[in-house]
């Protein structure tokens, strides 16, 4: 499957992957790793609900394979740091090749 031109992923964060909670259960998170050559679609959606409008996300991050380095395998509840602003993934969704199982690209929503 063709990828975006590398000069289309003009974006890059900081990626503290998160480790786990510590003994009063708050979260810990590795030390940050700068991540470049992605994409950041700023822009919240929501979802509405018989209380209201939810937020769903604020940004969609997009990573690609061989564009994007380093690529870690990205895990919910990490931090990403963009615009100044520390975000948190709340999904991490992995698309693969069209007949491999390969990781083509991969799609964090974060709020």
């Amino acid at each position: 499957m063709p990828k975006p031109p590398k000069e289309f992923c003009i974006d890059s964060f900081k990626y503290k992957e998160y480790i786990g909670d510590n003994n009063w259960s708050e979260p810990q998170y590795d030390e940050p790793i700068t991540i470049e050559y992605c994409r950041i679609d700023r822009g919240a959606e929501y979802t509405s609900t018989t209380s209201g409008k939810q937020l769903l996300y604020n940004a969609i991050v997009f990573c690609y394979k061989g564009i994007t380095t380093p690529l870690p395998k990205f895990k919910p509840q990490s931090k990403l740091v963009f615009d100044d602003t520390e975000h948190i993934v709340t999904k991490v969704i992995p698309i693969y090749e069209a007949y491999d199982k390969v990781i083509y690209s991969y799609e964090l929503e974060v709020i």
